[in-house]
């Protein structure tokens, strides 16, 4: 009986430091992040998002200038397998998913012409997407039809996009 008891503590100590550990992993991901964009990219403001849970493995930052906005979330994973596992998941069911290089050890554009991107550096899988609100008044945009207006969106979130992947993807996780 003791010996049980004694097992149970040191389970339940173990469960806590690792909990804990995977906290303050993200935090400093977190910070790490906020970081290096707040200085690459100006004009931006940052938000962070709050955990989904203590043991969240995952941490997400919402990013706005003026009418663009970009949500970034990182999950953590156990192995580099369980991340490129999630990745194909994730790309399952989307429609002739776009390849980018240059982001990572694997980066993909899951809609053609879409706002998403999502890579994966490692064991950390991230989402990135992005949203660029129409400016109808902007002295750029009132002369265009309104098929070269969403054409001309559709470049801004695409550009946003990946200037985000690769301010991200020169950052090191671990």
């Amino acid at each position: 009986m003791k010996t049980l008891i004694n097992s149970a503590l040191i389970l339940a100590t173990l469960v806590s430091v690792t909990v804990g550990q995977g906290k303050v992993d993200v935090d400093r991901l977190r910070e790490k992040i906020a970081s290096q964009l707040q200085s690459k990219l100006s004009g931006w403001r940052y938000k962070p998002v709050e955990a989904f849970g203590p043991t969240s493995s995952v941490l997400v930052q919402v990013w706005s200038s003026e009418n663009k906005t970009v949500k970034i979330a990182v999950a953590t994973r156990q192995s580099v397998e369980d991340a490129k596992k999630e990745i194909r998941s994730f790309l399952q069911f989307r429609r002739d998913p776009e390849e980018l290089t240059g982001f990572g050890d694997e980066a993909f554009a899951p809609e053609r012409d879409g706002p998403d991107i999502v890579f994966r550096r490692g064991r950390h899988v991230i989402y990135i997407n992005t949203r660029v609100e129409a400016d109808n008044d902007s002295l750029d945009t009132q002369n265009l039809s309104t098929p070269e207006r969403e054409a001309q969106r559709k470049a801004e979130v695409q550009r946003i996009g990946k200037e985000f992947a690769k301010q991200l993807s020169s950052i090191e996780f671990q």
